[in-house]
């Protein structure tokens, strides 16, 4: 099945969603090379036809082809690249130039995008779904501005249906899949945020509901308010600075509905903790948070003198990461304990929303590289370490999944990858040490590299040109 899936890999990246995790990580990372190089290939090639921006990037990184994997790192962006945006635009109501900056970020033509009756972001999103291709992602930067991503709807699609896969092969301690028959099970999936709204989740738990059935995902938050999202960005960060918020007055108006959100948040965490200990206890089901809100609902549960709380095919799955950075000793176990599920039903990932793909923690403690990106590891000046061994260092991915976006990002996260040692679990897959920590905040985001960092921050110019 290996062979089987190496050729149709060449042909389609995306056919890793017909293939069970033992057959993707039973390729040895060297053993694609020559077919990811030829995929970056093509993406290079489709995106100086398609994608406004990359072809200035490699104008000006003086790249006309690529012919070695070291050839993609100057074409890597940075969050910054999302948000590279003038704020004014936002703050005039001006989608007009806020769409052809878009527009030269992907491959899609957003020229007939009509934005004449926009005056808010939701309204914006709306008419790029409604009369293009694209279905943004917004996201609050530590700075308070708003970055945009291109998606298509495409690649929405097979962003959600990767999630519905990790469900229904999900396995118990036993290594027996559990899985999912859509009109057989109806397990309530609880997500700790919003039902509705700017964040991506929310087009997961509509598939999940058309395919398992109505009423069974509850959540924190009915929505996520894309211009609530963007207008607490700037206050938060007005306040830091001591300057006043330049917003327009009807949507500062709204600053009201922030704090209301803010003060109903316990009363609203508590009503969903009595749900899920009412409603739910001792039964199946799926919960998908962070790992900082999931610990915390354990200590919650603990306090009330609850031990285990639901089934043991339950599943918890966590956003890796706690909000200080640390995580407490031995929080697994306690947090078993608790909710009555073995160690292995509590999934740690680790992703962004520039991805689309997700790395799960196995249980030797290590997250393993998915074969549709070709990883880096980037020294203190941001050029590529050898691909062997041991390195250490900023962690960077060209994702071979996207169409309509490019793939290539630098992030902001400090790894230590084994490129060429099995890991303990079994798996031949490159793989990463946990935890992973942030190596720049958002604010420092930038490419170290002068003649990089220059042909970057030039080509970010040229977006914002008409």
């Amino acid at each position: 099945m290996i062979d089987e899936f190496k050729e149709e890999f060449a042909d389609d990246p995306r056919c890793v969603l017909n293939y069970p995790v033992e057959v993707l990580d039973a390729v040895a990372p060297g053993e694609l090379d020559d077919i990811h190089l030829d995929l970056a290939r093509r993406r290079f090639a489709s995106a100086m036809a398609d994608i406004p921006f990359i072809a200035q990037l490699a104008l000006l990184n003086n790249i006309a082809e690529v012919s070695a994997f070291d050839d993609l790192v100057p074409l890597l962006y940075t969050h910054e690249v999302f948000k590279s945006y003038p704020q004014a635009w936002l703050e005039n109501g001006d989608f007009k130039r806020l769409t052809k900056w878009l527009g030269k970020l992907c491959a899609a033509d957003l020229s007939q995008v009509d934005t004449s009756q926009c005056e808010l972001i939701e309204d914006w999103m709306a008419a790029l779904i409604a009369q293009s291709e694209i279905d943004v992602q917004i996201s609050a930067s530590a700075d308070g501005k708003s970055a945009f991503m291109p998606r298509s709807h495409g690649e929405w699609a097979f962003l959600q249906q990767m999630n519905l896969k990790g469900l229904r092969t999900a396995k118990n301690a036993q290594g027996e899949v559990t899985g999912l028959e859509p009109g057989v099970d109806r397990v309530p999936l609880v997500y700790l945020g919003a039902r509705r709204g700017a964040r991506s989740m929310s087009r997961f738990l509509d598939l999940y509901e058309e395919t398992y059935g109505e009423g069974l995902v509850d959540t924190l938050f009915e929505n996520s308010d894309s211009d609530l999202l963007s207008l607490a960005g700037r206050i938060r960060e007005a306040s830091r600075k001591g300057e006043a918020v330049q917003v327009r007055p009807e949507l500062l108006a709204r600053k009201d509905d922030i704090a209301r959100i803010n003060a109903d948040r316990p009363a609203r965490m508590e009503a969903l903790m009595q749900r899920m200990l009412n409603d739910y206890k001792g039964k199946r089901i799926f919960c998908f948070g962070t790992m900082q809100l999931v610990y915390d609902l354990a200590v919650r549960f603990r306090e009330m003198g609850v031990t285990g709380a639901y089934a043991p095919d339950s599943l918890f799955m966590c956003g890796s990461g706690f909000a200080n950075g640390v995580e407490p000793p031995n929080w697994k176990q306690e947090v078993v304990e608790v909710l009555g599920i073995p160690e292995s039903a509590i999934r740690v990932g680790y992703s962004m929303q520039e991805a689309l793909w997700s790395m799960n923690k196995c249980d030797h403690d290590r997250f393993h590289m998915p074969a549709s990106i070709i990883p880096y590891v980037l020294d203190e000046n941001d050029k590529p370490l050898p691909r062997e061994g041991r390195q250490t260092g900023r962690f960077a991915f060209f994702d071979l999944l996207p169409d309509t976006a490019w793939g290539g990002f630098a992030t902001g996260d400090k790894v230590t990858v084994t490129w060429d040692e099995p890991c303990g679990c079994g798996r031949r897959s490159a793989h990463l040490d946990s935890p992973i920590t942030r190596i720049v905040t958002t604010q420092e985001d930038k490419i170290t590299c002068a003649g990089t960092a220059g042909a970057l921050e030039e080509a970010t110019d040229f977006l914002l040109k008409s």
